[in-house]
């Protein structure tokens, strides 16, 4: 009787195991969709194109991109929270899966159980830049420069509570910078508003302030990536100015519905990590101001509660607070 329970047994385990295998090759039995939680042609579009466009070259069938954007990022993720997890519906996650529960928004699901990380896609570094007129070339002389001015600088922002403003205001207390917040509704009028003269600093991605700065037209006096951006590959990195505690980025991964099946799974990971490496991919990436990362879904998974644990410390510490 024993040695009939272990054959049957022995029999039920290769059943789920070739199950699952079937499962893995079917996948995709339909269209696949990537929902980019933002509206079309700004940089987070375009970064879902890139990658939907690889990964329905590799998988040989097309890869669609849904714009749902609204409600800071909100609305998009719901959709993906909500579909069934057969790994056809996918998000373009980005950071405001750490930074949305940081600040403390309503949302009707829960990022770290309701999501399964697939892996990380790429990041794209913060940058403080300055008007041209401002007496200073480097970090030190900003700071100097800070530091004798009689009420606060003001910097601008592309909006309250992003990324770059949760950095910019780690950075302001490690360094102790006299600054304050001036938030935008987008890096257009922010960066505008600098080159103008209203305002003397920025705090934005490398792009599209790098772009101005290797232009001449402001002045880059730190990014905060581990090595330089090839954007403004004059800026130092916070690592060369003895902050590498203040690495910050924006940072893009694939998510997939919480309850996908592992192997479809580990398949959509081997295919993001394909997909990062493609020197094309990289390239196109470079030319945005990315660096392009891949992870395996359990680093992403620890990135996101390690993000999320950072920000909410320097919302509480700031007492940052925004609306939906």
């Amino acid at each position: 009787m024993l040695r009939r329970r272990t054959v049957l047994a022995g029999t039920a385990g290769w059943t789920i195991v070739a199950a699952s295998a079937v499962r893995a090759q079917s996948w995709p039995s339909q269209q696949i969709k990537i929902v980019v939680p933002y509206i079309a042609g700004g940089a987070t579009d375009t970064a879902g194109r890139i990658v939907a466009e690889k990964m329905g070259q590799l998988l040989g069938q097309q890869v669609v991109v849904e714009n749902r954007g609204g409600g800071n990022t909100i609305i998009g993720m719901e959709a993906v929270a909500k579909a069934r997890p057969d790994g056809t519906t996918l998000l373009l996650g980005t950071t405001t899966l750490a930074t949305n529960a940081a600040l403390g928004l309503k949302q009707p699901f829960e990022p770290l159980k309701d999501f399964q990380p697939v892996s990380t896609i790429a990041d794209i570094p913060d940058l403080i830049a300055l008007n041209k007129d401002v007496p200073a070339r480097t970090y030190a002389e900003f700071a100097e420069w800070v530091s004798k001015q009689p009420e606060r600088v003001r910097y601008a922002c592309s909006g309250v509570g992003n990324q770059p403003h949760l950095w910019a205001e780690l950075f302001r207390t490690h360094t102790k910078l006299n600054m304050e917040v001036v938030g935008y509704k987008g890096s257009a009028d922010a960066i505008r508003d600098v080159m103008g003269g209203h305002l003397p600093v920025i705090v934005d991605v490398v792009l599209p302030t790098g772009n101005h700065v290797k232009a001449g037209r402001m002045t880059g006096i730190v990014v905060a990536s581990a090595e330089r951006s090839p954007v403004c590959p004059d800026v130092p990195t916070v690592g060369e100015l003895g902050m590498k505690d203040l690495e910050g980025a924006v940072f893009y991964g694939i998510v997939a519905p919480a309850g996908i099946p592992q192997p479809v799974l580990e398949r959509l990971n081997a295919l993001c990590l394909d997909i990062v490496k493609n020197p094309e991919v990289k390239k196109r990436f470079a030319e945005l101001g990315f660096f392009t990362t891949g992870s395996t879904p359990q680093a992403y998974l620890d990135k996101l509660k390690a993000e999320t644990a950072r920000w909410t410390k320097v919302v509480k510490d700031n007492n940052i607070k925004i609306e939906a």
